[in-house]
């Protein structure tokens, strides 16, 4: 199962005409998702994508509140892990599912490319995803080219 986060109108995602599987998940603006529905679907996938607007070098609003949320699930304990604190994972998931983190904006410059990609991979951390790709796209439109989706 892919669980596809994104912060975009209906109207451009519908426009994407992404191919999903029966049992893949997306939720979007729209789409209200409770915490706990978050921590279980996220837990439960092989693939989380991520496809958030850049916003001063990180996620927009809406999927930075999705990745709160996902916080929350995992509970207020932290460790250490490669030398940086990251929330403890109780739910026996780790290392269980990729994550894509897929940026798009006009003019993201090379700052704010640098700081999403630290955000996205300690993000990644935190999570215990198996491992995080990161991509940049200048329009909505490129992102139908996205091989990572």
């Amino acid at each position: 199962m892919k669980v596809i986060v994104h912060d975009l109108q209906e109207k451009s995602w519908q426009a994407l005409g992404m191919k999903l599987q029966e049992k893949d998940i997306v939720i979007g603006e729209g789409i209200e998702a409770t915490e706990r529905d978050i921590g279980k679907l996220i837990g439960g996938c092989r693939q989380l994508v991520l496809i958030s607007r850049c916003v001063y070098g990180g996620f927009s609003p809406y999927i930075q509140s999705v990745l709160n949320k996902c916080r929350r699930h995992f509970g207020p304990l932290l460790e250490i892990r490669h030398g940086q604190t990251h929330y403890q994972v109780h739910n026996g998931n780790k290392n269980e599912f990729g994550m894509v983190c897929c940026f798009y904006g006009d003019q993201i410059t090379d700052r704010e490319e640098e700081s999403a990609r630290i955000q996205s991979v300690s993000d990644g951390i935190s999570l215990q995803a198996r491992g995080v790709k990161i991509v940049f796209f200048n329009t909505i439109d490129a992102l139908r080219n996205c091989k990572e989706i």
